[in-house]
């Protein structure tokens, strides 16, 4: 039982990095998805105030839920490489991706 946990973990180890990329690549849509859903471009538009309200936040309630947990998953398993990039991109994402909406507005 123990050498069967050794060996998985020595396996999810060396599969740190492939699988970093991959989470930060499905991160980075994610937040993309969240954030166009919270505005009301994806899914329905709101039209009251009580609407908007909702929609953004379901969307905090999902980024913050899939934070931590990334966070408890990936620690949990020992995969620092992965816990950085799906901190780093959480965190970063939804900076750029309001900054892209709002610079032309700004020019």
């Amino acid at each position: 039982m123990l050498m069967n946990a050794l060996r998985l973990r020595r396996r999810v180890r060396r599969l740190d990095r492939p699988v970093s990329t991959v989470v930060g690549t499905g991160d980075l849509l994610l937040c993309g998805v969240l954030l166009l859903t919270a505005t009301g471009v994806l899914f329905h538009e709101p039209t009251t105030r009580e609407e908007e309200s909702a929609a953004f936040g379901l969307a905090g309630q999902v980024y913050g839920y899939w934070l931590v947990g990334g966070l408890a998953l990936f620690s949990v398993l020992g995969m620092p490489r992965t816990l950085l990039a799906h901190l780093a991109v959480m965190l970063l994402s939804p900076v750029v991706l309001f900054l892209l909406l709002v610079s032309p507005s700004l020019l």
